[in-house]
């Protein structure tokens, strides 16, 4: 199948790993044309752990990363105060895992192009029109494409939702 995944974050290329690794012909299009992230760090919990090693990056992430099996909490003097320890989800792997997210961006974006997807920087899908038979997308530099489905994949201000439920609650 032919997929267009409208946004390259977390979601969007984690999707783009696995359809592709699954033969499928993968576009990402990204409208950030520095794909940059911040520079912050994040906790990927047991779900998202064991979600990707059901992917099959798991070395490379590992590798990024630091895994832990518990959260503490400690007063400003030192004391701790708590200790939370957290699921195993998947045998053979840390429970949690703290990286940067340029870390993670990194590892997915690598993973993303290695299973042949085409990434496309700067352009957003301006129009979007289901056929029934396959799915007429208008891009912002004025291409166009024809996909069996679109994974809207672009954040919590989805311009994709905009576009494809115009009157749903923002």
């Amino acid at each position: 199948m032919d997929i267009l995944i409208i946004g390259g974050g977390i979601g969007g290329l984690c999707s783009a790993i696995a359809f592709g690794q699954r033969g499928h012909r993968v576009t990402v299009i990204e409208r950030d044309p520095e794909w940059s992230v911040y520079g912050v760090g994040i906790t990927q919990q047991a779900n998202v752990v064991r979600a990707v090693a059901e992917l099959g990056i798991s070395d490379d992430y590992l590798a990024a990363g630091f895994g832990f099996d518990a959260v503490e909490i400690y007063a400003p003097d030192g004391m701790r105060l708590a200790r939370v320890p957290s699921p195993r989800l998947a045998e053979g792997y840390p429970p949690n895992l703290g990286m940067g997210r340029p870390a993670l961006h990194d590892l997915l974006a690598r993973r993303t192009k290695a299973v042949g997807a085409e990434v496309r920087l700067g352009v957003t899908a301006e129009r979007i029109d289901d056929t029934g038979s396959c799915v007429e997308v208008i891009f912002s530099d004025g291409s166009t494409g024809s996909y069996d489905f679109v994974v809207g994949a672009d954040g919590v201000y989805s311009q994709t939702r905009a576009i494809i439920l115009p009157d749903a609650e923002k």
